[in-house]
């Protein structure tokens, strides 16, 4: 069968299209809701993406609410502005969380209006969550197609309920605090907008959870690309599915050609796709990037259901290049900073990119750490080594080391450590009563209010004290896609004000004494998130190096990060053009920035040997010298 609309025939209600940034999510999830509108059905399709790439792959300017495509009758569409549900949520809800917070602990009003601010719901998977029960509740649809963010964020954002529900329970905590005290000196208590909030909360969750968990009303539609890193992380995420309660409903191999280069590894993920009984849809690389509803339609109609690529004998020894392409232009890697970000859209290769800048800096007398903050990381794969969350040198590179990190798990030792001392300093007290009991156990999970995305920044300050330990000469960081990187770099700002809002918390309860033990540690913090955030501004020991394709979609990206960079302050390195054939349009902008081409690849460079030959070929654009 070709073209995608008999898929529609399988797919559930709601359709959430996810795979690893690059692989054709949003071209794939726009195809999908345009055949649907198409066949006369009330469809709605919206992105959850902070990369925010959805209106520039249908031709249309996109707001943030739900609004008719006009060139699509029956279909609607938006991108979710996580800061814009961020100021609707505290707009309705700020005074009652307030109120709740004040009840429970015994900071001063303003404290708590700054922590709720810096803290409380508002990054973008938090609101992703809520806007996706609000539009469960609105039931104006009938079918949802959701293009979501790559791999690592999409599986927080699918384990988020869970998230969500243990920060409700912290402030029903506080608020039943306030209910036994209200209970106790009244003999009776009677429900208000905090008891209504919370309850709200749990409603919303309990709806949105009912849906994610029943197979008939929702389920995740995998887009790959028949190259080994790819399939690889889509494996991963088919393994991760169970544990979230999520169903997978399809396989889409995106850009599939007769003899792919990477068959056998092709060929294992259809294989597990059979095994869970999945429709396999087959797309063929296109002449021409499909852009515009025309265009996704185009490669909507290019699809076959239920086939698959034809494999080779064989993969091919090394990668390929094509001759003369950009042999003009003179050699140049852009070289690295003590801390080096090589950052961009999801699927331009920046994994590949840090991997090889780092293999061409690291020296014996030099050491180099090239370490991935994704939450889907693919270092090991680009390595082609078993690389874990612990410093790994990387076979036949004297001076290079690896590391992929788990910033969750860093961050959860961290919450850990936090809740001992707690724990500790209560079972050390004699008596105390009820009061005190709440006392304890609001302080316990007072790290609940953490900031969204402060692991990751944990997991970057780190980093920033691996360099002032001397232990390396530069650090090669390998991060989330665009939305989540940028968020990333906001994030030393906003964590500090956080950490200083919460230790005036625990200084309220100083009487304790030992309770100054977590108040330090909140301080050691501090000190790194405010080190961190001098680094990222300092030009002679941090860069970002954007990597960038030379196509529509990517180059639109690019220039939003490349703006928000310089809005940030943090220094740019340049920009790395991959997969080319020829030499690129220099991306335009105020300042000169440095930009550099690597060529395309046959297959994709994979382990030290080929990563070392792809970095030979790397050239400077003369014009941007």
């Amino acid at each position: 069968m070709t073209g995608l609309a008999p898929l529609l025939d399988v797919l559930p209600r709601w359709t959430l299209v996810g795979g690893k940034g690059g692989v054709g999510k949003t071209t794939c999830a726009a195809a999908l809701a345009s055949a649907s509108a198409a066949r006369g059905t009330a469809t709605l399709l919206f992105s959850t993406d902070p990369a925010r790439s959805l209106g520039d792959a249908i031709g249309v300017e996109l707001g943030a609410e739900p609004a008719p495509v006009r060139e699509r009758p029956g279909l609607d569409a938006f991108q979710l502005d996580a800061a814009r549900a961020r100021a609707a949520f505290l707009a309705q809800w700020r005074d009652v969380l307030i109120a709740i917070v004040d009840r429970g602990t015994y900071l001063d009003v303003p404290d708590i209006a700054g922590l709720i601010d810096a803290a409380l719901p508002g990054a973008d998977e938090a609101m992703a969550l809520l806007t996706l029960a609000d539009i469960e509740a609105a039931g104006r649809w009938e079918r949802i197609i959701v293009d979501t963010a790559p791999t690592g964020h999409t599986l927080r954002l699918l384990a988020l309920p869970q998230t969500f529900r243990a920060l409700i329970e912290l402030l029903d905590l506080m608020q039943e605090k306030h209910r036994f005290l209200v209970s106790a000196l009244t003999h009776r208590y009677r429900t208000d907008a905090a008891d209504e909030f919370l309850a709200e909360m749990r409603d919303r969750l309990d709806r949105l959870a009912a849906v994610l968990r029943s197979p008939r009303a929702s389920g995740l539609l995998l887009v790959a690309r028949p190259e080994p890193v790819v399939v690889a992380e889509t494996l991963r995420y088919l393994d991760a599915l169970p544990a979230l309660g999520l169903s997978a409903v399809g396989l889409v191999i995106n850009a599939a050609e007769p003899n792919p280069d990477g068959a056998e590894s092709v060929a294992q993920l259809v294989q597990a796709a059979s095994t869970l009984h999945l429709r396999v849809v087959t797309v063929p690389r296109l002449d021409q990037e499909p852009m515009g509803l025309a265009g996704v339609d185009r490669w909507g109609a290019a699809a076959v259901i239920d086939g698959g690529p034809v494999p080779r004998d064989g993969p091919p020894e090394g990668p390929s290049r094509p001759r003369g392409a950009i042999a003009a232009l003179p050699l140049g890697s852009p070289g690295v900073r003590g801390l080096t970000i090589v950052g961009g859209k999801g699927g331009v290769g920046k994994t590949t990119v840090a991997c090889t800048l780092a293999l061409l800096a690291a020296r014996s007398d030099a050491p180099v750490l090239v370490v991935s903050t994704d939450p889907a990381p693919s270092v090991a794969d680009a390595l082609g080594q078993t690389v874990g969350d612990e410093e790994t040198p990387v076979e036949g590179v004297r001076g290079l080391t690896a590391r992929q990190m788990d910033a969750t798990a860093a961050f959860d030792r961290v919450r850990q450590a936090y809740t001992t001392r707690i724990d500790a300093v209560f079972e050390g007290l004699v008596g105390g009563g009820l009061d005190l009991s709440y006392d304890r156990r609001i302080l316990r999970e007072l790290l609940a209010l953490a900031p969204p995305g402060v692991d990751e920044l944990h997991a970057l300050a780190s980093l920033g004290g691996t360099l002032a330990e001397a232990r390396y000469a530069a650090v090669v960081v390998d991060p989330a896609p665009t939305g989540h990187l940028l968020r990333l770099l906001e994030m030393p700002a906003v964590a500090l004000d956080w950490s200083h809002r919460l230790m005036r918390l625990i200084l309220k309860y100083r009487e304790l004494g030992a309770l100054g033990e977590a108040a330090e540690d909140l301080l050691v913090f501090a000190r790194q998130t405010r080190a961190l955030g001098d680094l990222l501004r300092d030009s002679a020991r941090a860069g970002l190096l954007v990597v960038s394709l030379d196509e529509p979609l990517v180059r639109a990206e690019t220039l939003r990060l490349v703006a928000a960079a310089r809005g940030l302050e943090v220094p740019l390195m340049g920009v790395f053009w991959n997969r080319v054939t020829r030499a690129p349009r220099p991306l335009p902008g105020p300042e000169a920035v440095r930009q550099f081409v690597g060529e395309a690849a046959h297959p994709p460079p994979r382990g030290v040997e080929q990563l070392r030959a792809w970095g030979a070929t790397w050239r400077v654009l003369p014009e941007t010298e």
